[in-house]
């Protein structure tokens, strides 16, 4: 990383020096120098977070092979994208992989492609939006359960998808459903874009009564359940919570099954379009507008 390049030349050289300046082999004008390069080093150790992220963000590292394969398996959204796009996304996923903490419950470690999968799944959500330093910048760590969980927040349900605010937001996902939710869209609820939606939604202070739609919103729950045939109350199952996400819901859909959500809730398709920047059911170029892309 950048900042070990700085700092571990500029200490050898800070010791060099001090040495030198010990056995007396500099002129006495000049014995002080070594302090140059020690302060170079400390403060690119200090601020190495800083240095790394500012590096990478204007040089992403970019995906191994076995990682775009991975992608290209098991990720439908950047398996279609046009080759432009492609890159422009493995950019930025190897930005956000690196900016978010993971931890694993009850397994010793995450699996590599379980936090390549998350990560693209915030990718997906926030490819509309001009390239920036950090995507989902409230997003501090994620967190992966095997199956479904019981939280302290959420205690009377077992769940598979929780944002947590106490520190900084925190996504909890069970890999259970959040896996089926990518292999079969048609008849599991993608947890992953749900948790994701919920941080931006959070992020820009986006409201439920913003969605617009001529009449009961609970008359589009409904129509929303009924997209995939879904049974009512279905999302209960993946929240715990008592009340529907509207939001979290209809973005659910949007990128699961654009086609039918298009067809049959144009406006509320048109407002997550104007929300996303993106048409999903253009799976080469789902991006509306230019997004400048860093490739």
């Amino acid at each position: 990383m950048l900042a070990a390049l700085i700092a571990v030349p500029n200490l050898i050289l800070s010791l060099v020096l001090f040495y030198l300046a010990y056995n007396d082999s500099l002129p006495d004008s000049v014995k002080w120098i070594g302090v140059v390069p020690l302060a170079i080093g400390i403060g690119s150790f200090v601020i190495r977070h800083g240095i790394n992220e500012w590096w990478y963000a204007k040089y992403p590292p970019g995906l191994s092979e076995k990682e775009k394969n991975i992608l290209a398996m098991f990720f439908p959204y950047y398996r279609e994208l046009n080759i432009r796009l492609k890159g422009e996304f493995e950019n930025r996923l190897s930005i956000f992989r690196m900016q978010k903490s993971f931890q694993m419950r009850l397994l010793k470690k995450v699996p590599g492609d379980l936090q390549l999968l998350v990560c693209a799944t915030g990718i997906q959500l926030t490819m509309g939006q001009t390239y920036q330093k950090e995507f989902l910048k409230n997003l501090g760590m994620v967190v992966l359960f095997p199956k479904e969980f019981i939280t302290p927040d959420i205690n009377t349900q077992l769940h598979h998808v929780e944002v947590n605010r106490d520190v900084f937001d925190c996504l909890l996902l069970s890999i259970d459903y959040f896996t089926k939710g990518l292999k079969n869209p048609q008849n599991y609820y993608n947890s992953g874009i749900h948790g994701m939606a919920k941080i931006l939604k959070l992020e820009q202070g986006i409201k439920d009564d913003d969605i617009p739609y001529d009449g009961d919103f609970k008359e589009l729950l409904v129509h929303l359940h009924h997209i995939r045939d879904f049974k009512i109350g279905y999302q209960f199952l993946y929240t715990g919570l008592g009340q529907m996400e509207i939001f979290e819901m209809a973005s659910e859909h949007f990128f699961s099954c654009p086609n039918s959500m298009k067809e049959q809730l144009p406006d509320v398709y048109n407002y997550l379009m104007d929300i996303y920047n993106q048409d999903p059911s253009n799976v080469r170029n789902p991006i509306i507008q230019d997004i400048s892309v860093n490739i």
